[in-house]
């Protein structure tokens, strides 16, 4: 007699078919943890570099301009960082000079870029005790606009070397006793600065800052 019907083996497939579901869970699992942990170690890296470009920034509108506009800068106070100016006397001209002129000075390059990184205006290095290769810095003026005149390309006429903060409380055109004060009319640069890792270039962060002086 034939038989219709055999159910021989259907424990086996299941078995297999659970298997094949469990395994299939297991590889989404580790897929998601190993996707976690590159997240988060790019997230801590970019913090890293971004924390580095916030120092960088720091010590350029802070310190190297406002020294370079005072006429107090003195080279070997940075030694420790390493600064230097590739092109400086294209620097100096993008300091005294709207982007309309031309920047006659700067003969290589791309000095109007938005890319750090392209002649830049200087670079130094940030390290840490925990981090002695540190963070390698590239900053430059991509734009100059004097005194709110955008179109004519004459030299910035800025006499004031105070090196005051015209951002901070009680620096306005009047004081607190009521006299009058007229302020100067700063001239504005967008400063472009790039932090990347020196021993992994990859690993970088880039800022945009407004200064006026």
């Amino acid at each position: 007699m034939a038989t219709l019907h055999d159910n021989k083996g259907i424990a086996l497939i299941t078995a297999l078919l659970f298997t094949l579901i469990s395994l299939a869970i297991i590889m989404a699992l580790l897929t998601i943890v190993t996707q976690g942990t590159r997240v988060s170690g790019a997230s801590k890296s970019y913090s890293s570099a971004t924390e580095a470009g916030y120092g960088a920034v720091d010590i350029v509108s802070r310190d190297i301009l406002p020294s370079i506009f005072k006429g107090s800068f003195i080279s070997t106070n940075y030694d420790h960082v390493g600064l230097s100016f590739p092109l400086a006397a294209c620097f100096n001209q993008k300091l005294g000079s709207p982007t309309s002129s031309l920047w006659t000075d700067c003969t290589t390059g791309q000095p109007t870029s938005l890319d750090p990184t392209q002649s830049p205006d200087m670079i130094f290095n940030l390290k840490a005790d925990n981090d002695p290769v540190g963070f390698k810095v590239y900053a430059k003026i991509a734009d100059t606009r004097c005194g709110g005149d955008t179109t004519t390309g004459e030299p910035c006429s800025n006499s004031d070397n105070s090196g005051v903060d015209y951002l901070d409380a009680g620096s306005g055109v009047t004081s607190s006793s009521g006299s009058v004060t007229p302020q100067h009319r700063p001239a504005y640069y967008r400063i472009e600065v790039q932090s990347e890792r020196a021993v992994n270039p990859n690993e970088k962060s880039q800022l945009s800052v407004l200064y006026a002086y």
